[in-house]
């Protein structure tokens, strides 16, 4: 399978199908990695997007921790399920959107972090610099992108997320005005069995 000849499901008609707790990206805790990065920088305030949040549980767990939440996915029906699932539960204080990252109606420099741990690695590249420039602009001065991919030691699945190395994602976000804080090596949590190798990379939106 090359670079350009992926192909992934139509999300919508995903969504439609598929209960969540059996996708492969399904984890009803909060992200380890970034519960790690949380406790370390003592930050529980502020405005946090989950980008591309499917299911809605890393939402649910950044509110919890005390978060002003707003979650995004590209799949309206995604976003049904979890604003039902959680009104439910009576947690009806995380905004819930339908919002496209590569046209994305988020204003400008809105958000104090990003959390993005199934978004990006399924942009083929052309549309790379498109995600870059939008994370860019609706994040504010200074704010942090916490961004979870697949890893290029990862073998080769049959539904062919985009891998990457730490030197792809150097050139994709320092090019593109980001300052990379770490790039960690660690695992993806969710449904899959074992665990996919993956980065967690912080980085920071510089200032012009």
């Amino acid at each position: 399978m090359t670079e350009n000849n992926r192909s992934f499901p139509d999300w919508e008609t995903l969504y439609k199908n598929q209960d969540v707790e059996s996708m492969p990206w399904y984890n009803e805790s909060l992200d380890a990695d970034l519960e790690l990065e949380l406790d370390k920088i003592k930050i529980n305030k502020d405005l946090f997007l989950d980008l591309g949040t499917g299911p809605g549980t890393q939402a649910i767990k950044l509110f919890e921790s005390g978060f002003d939440v707003t979650a995004s996915d590209l799949s309206p029906t995604s976003i049904h399920k979890a604003r039902v699932r959680y009104n439910t539960k009576r947690i009806n204080k995380v905004k819930f959107v339908v919002d496209d990252i590569l046209n994305s109606n988020f204003s400008d420099k809105e958000f104090d972090f990003i959390f993005d741990r199934g978004c990006f690695h399924v942009l083929s590249p052309e549309k790379r610099s498109t995600y870059t420039t939008e994370v860019y602009r609706i994040l504010k001065e200074g704010g942090i992108l916490f961004l979870k991919c697949f890893s290029e030691k990862e073998p080769e699945r049959d539904f062919g997320l985009y891998r990457f190395s730490s030197d792809m994602i150097k050139e994709i976000f320092e090019n593109s005005g980001f300052k990379i804080q770490y790039i960690k090596e660690t695992i993806y949590q969710g449904t899959l069995s074992p665990l996919p190798q993956a980065l967690f990379i912080k980085m920071t939106k510089l200032t012009n």
